[in-house]
């Protein structure tokens, strides 16, 4: 099941990865206006899927989500130990 407006680029039983846009919240903000965000749009799809760490507002990129709290602490722990390769790229 792809979330709403989100490239789906990975899902299965441990994890959802998704493409967040440039524009878009990684979790809610304050306020009403500020509810939609890659977060919400992608329980809506992965009722247990839980963000793992977030993209400021205007930077695009993928998101990682853990599907259930183990899954979310492991990715979070491979995370802060720095296990997680990451890339930025500026244009």
């Amino acid at each position: 099941m792809t979330p709403e407006g989100l490239a789906l680029l990975l899902a299965d039983e441990q994890l959802v990865a998704v493409d967040k846009p440039a524009g878009l919240l990684s979790v809610p903000g304050r306020g009403p206006e500020r509810a939609d965000c890659a977060a919400s749009r992608v329980q809506a799809a992965y009722a247990d899927a839980l963000i793992v760490h977030r993209l400021d507002m205007a930077t695009p990129g993928v998101l990682v989500f853990g599907r259930g709290a183990a899954a979310q602490r492991a990715l979070s722990v491979a995370f802060a130990e720095r296990r997680v390769d990451k890339r930025y790229i500026a244009v």
